[in-house]
């Protein structure tokens, strides 16, 4: 069951505060996290994306966001959910973070670099082996609850999480 975090009638009369569970692929979790470290455009991020219309249970589906959100006025917006929302941040409870960082291609490259002359072949394998091992972590550290905003970054729920394989 969800709790509601909110200061006005207005956050529970909100469609997205009927969500108890979100369903979600831990392999769409990774992905997102994949790619996002792999982005080479600044104004597109990989989000799992709830769409409206809302019910008690919602199943989180990986979307490409890009550039700034634009919806029409009338009816609930979709929300997008970092990677980072679904992992264990050490630091304690911040939403949308996690202690986890994934490798990145730029940064495994320089490191190969200074080693093995840069040969294609060796970043490459050198980034999968790194990936696994960040993949090992995330999936290790999935959050059984996790924390939604909407309307601003005031407004919250707290909803369960069930993960399982998307359906093909």
């Amino acid at each position: 069951m969800q709790e509601l975090q909110a200061t006005d009638q207005g956050l529970a009369d909100h469609p997205a505060a009927a969500i108890e569970t979100v369903v979600v692929d831990p392999d769409d979790v990774v992905e997102a996290f994949r790619r996002n470290a792999t982005e080479e455009h600044p104004l597109r991020s990989h989000v799992l994306r709830l769409s409206p219309p809302f019910d008690t249970e919602e199943h989180a589906e990986l979307h490409v966001q890009e550039g700034p959100k634009r919806y029409p006025p009338e009816g609930p917006e979709p929300l997008h959910l970092e990677p980072a929302t679904f992992v264990e941040n050490d630091d304690g409870v911040h939403p949308n973070e996690t202690h986890l960082e994934p490798p990145t291609l730029a940064a495994v490259r320089e490191r190969v670099e200074e080693t093995d002359e840069g040969e294609t072949d060796a970043v490459e394998a050198a980034y999968d082996e790194q990936f696994a091992t960040f993949e090992r972590d995330v999936r290790a550290s999935l959050l059984e609850r996790v924390r939604i905003y909407f309307h601003g970054s005031s407004d919250e729920i707290w909803t369960d999480v069930r993960y399982e394989p998307r359906e093909e």
